[in-house]
C-alpha cells in the first residue's frame, strides 16, 4: 500500500514538473516577427505609436504618446475617433500599427509583454499578421536603439 502512495506521489510530481518545464519551454520558443512595411504616415510625432482597427493604418485609431511608452493591457482602452472600428475595445481589434518613435515597437499577444510578438522599426508602419485581432500589449522598448530603456 505504502509502495502505491509512493509511486502515485512520484508520478504526480513528475507530471507537475513536465508541466512547469513545458511552460517555460513554451515562453522560450515565443515567436517574433517583424512587421515593417511602409514609412509612417498617419501616425503623427505626438504620439510614440498607433495601432489602427483595419490594414493599411486605416480605421479608427489609437494614438499613444506617453513617455513610458507601454500599455500593459490594451483591454484598458477603446478607439475614441471616428472610422471602422470608433468605439470598439483595440484589444484583439488591431490589424495594424505604426511606430514615430526612435525605438523599435514590439506587440504582444499576451498582457504585460508575453507571448508570441510582432515588431516594427523607427518610423516604420506594417499591418499584423499572426497577431491580427489576437494582440494585447505594446511598448516602445529595445535597448540598442533606445539606450537606458530595457527590454521587456
Amino acid at each position: 500500500m505504502a509502495v502505491r502512495r509512493l509511486a502515485a506521489r512520484a508520478g504526480l510530481v513528475a507530471g507537475m514538473l513536465g508541466l512547469v518545464v513545458g511552460g517555460v519551454a513554451g515562453t522560450a520558443d515565443a515567436r517574433s516577427d517583424n512587421i515593417s512595411s511602409w514609412n509612417s504616415y498617419r501616425c503623427n510625432t505626438v504620439n510614440w505609436f498607433c495601432l489602427y482597427y483595419s490594414q493599411g493604418a486605416s480605421g479608427a485609431s489609437l494614438g499613444y504618446q506617453h513617455a513610458d511608452a507601454d500599455i500593459h493591457n490594451l483591454g484598458n482602452y477603446t478607439y475614441a475617433n471616428d472610422g471602422a472600428g470608433a468605439g470598439q475595445v483595440v484589444r484583439n481589434n488591431a490589424a495594424s500599427a505604426e511606430d514615430v518613435s526612435d525605438c523599435n515597437v514590439g506587440i504582444w499577444y499576451a498582457p504585460n509583454f508575453t507571448g508570441d510578438s510582432e515588431w516594427l522599426n523607427p518610423w516604420m508602419g506594417g499591418d499584423l499578421t499572426f497577431l491580427s485581432n489576437n494582440e494585447a500589449s505594446i511598448s516602445v522598448d529595445d535597448n540598442t536603439n533606445c539606450p537606458g530603456r530595457g527590454m521587456h
